[in-house]
């Protein structure tokens, strides 16, 4: 079986990288900076299905994507599926049957997503997984994300932290998102620690500004009190952040959120945000492609799962990151 690997992304003044698993392969500075020779891609066709480019981290991903793969002669082709799972598993099959020699998915539904990736199987067209982990890891070649267990622990102890300890927490969710699945664990299991901290309050959106705006209006009208609020990620956190300010309660609120955006980082700068766990899309994206060219050279990958940490920011180093790493 595979080894399971995990890199480490650090910000100081620039990136560094190293393993977090005991036995893994550690990527210095140079390494992570350095790109992998340019191999033969003329001709190339690599598709990118995301589950939505409403956010700008999607948005940034897609970018380095189409960059690294048309640096080394290939062609990206985008797909955006709005947060719709049919419509994303109708793309993936109508972009194999076009003949495209691999395919990147960032997934609605982590077990939803299957019968598109048996599309790919039956093809023999290689799938990379980006950002967010599929249930049926046997139907793709490896999977490229952020250590989203650690976002949510970032979360909760920041929280934890700025409340002493105690206080009523909102959540808003996207429950059938792995990556999201994933930060919750890691919230909780910060929480278990802190009996004084309750969530009274826990609703799907869709990631979206859009849609936690109303949510958030409404667990403030069902609640008496809310201290601190999860936004499982920026977009959703800012939606809350607009909330909580119109109702003038956002000088008494605590609110994190998980992408660090630049968006995000402005309004950490304006004390309005307590803090974001920061993923990186641009080192996800080039270890994506990395592997996909490795792929199509004949090679098999060394590891099922490759994790990008992520790290936690704050007023004390936002200006720091956002010289080198806010998307």
């Amino acid at each position: 079986m595979k080894k399971m690997k995990r890199v480490a992304a650090a910000i100081t003044a620039g990136i560094m990288m190293m393993a977090l698993m005991t036995g893994c392969t550690a990527k210095s500075p140079a390494e992570s900076e350095e790109k992998k020779p340019a191999q033969e891609g003329e001709g190339v066709k690599i598709a990118a299905s995301f589950m939505s480019l409403n956010n700008p981290f999607w948005i940034a991903e897609n970018e380095v994507l189409k960059k690294e793969i048309e640096e080394r002669g290939g062609e990206l082709i985008t797909y955006d599926a709005q947060l719709d799972l049919e419509k994303q598993i109708q793309q993936i099959e109508d972009a194999v049957a076009s003949g495209v020699s691999a395919v990147v998915v960032s997934p609605n539904d982590w077990k939803g997503i299957k019968p598109a990736l048996e599309a790919c199987n039956t093809r023999d067209v290689p799938v990379v997984v980006i950002d967010t982990k599929v249930y049926d890891g046997d139907l793709v070649a490896t999977q490229v994300v952020s250590d989203n267990v650690l976002g949510g622990k970032l979360c909760a102890e920041a929280l934890a932290e700025a409340l002493d300890g105690k206080g009523n927490i909102a959540i808003i969710d996207l429950s059938t998102n792995m990556a999201v699945q994933d930060r919750m664990e890691g919230f909780m299991s910060v929480l278990e620690q802190y009996p004084d901290m309750k969530i009274v309050a826990q609703q799907d959106g869709d990631g979206s500004v859009e849609a936690a705006l109303p949510i958030m209006e409404n667990m403030l009208q069902a609640n008496e009190k809310i201290d601190a609020v999860f936004g499982t990620n920026d977009p959703a956190a800012i939606g809350a952040i607009a909330a909580l300010d119109s109702a003038n309660k956002l000088d008494s609120t605590y609110v994190v959120g998980i992408d660090g955006a630049k968006d995000a980082c402005e309004l950490i700068k304006d004390g309005k945000f307590l803090g974001t766990a920061a993923q990186y899309p641009s080192l996800l994206a080039e270890e994506v492609v990395n592997q996909i060219y490795n792929i199509l050279d004949g090679n098999e990958p060394e590891e099922d799962i490759i994790y990008i940490e992520e790290k936690w920011i704050n007023k004390d180093n936002v200006e720091e990151y956002q010289e080198t790493n806010a998307y």
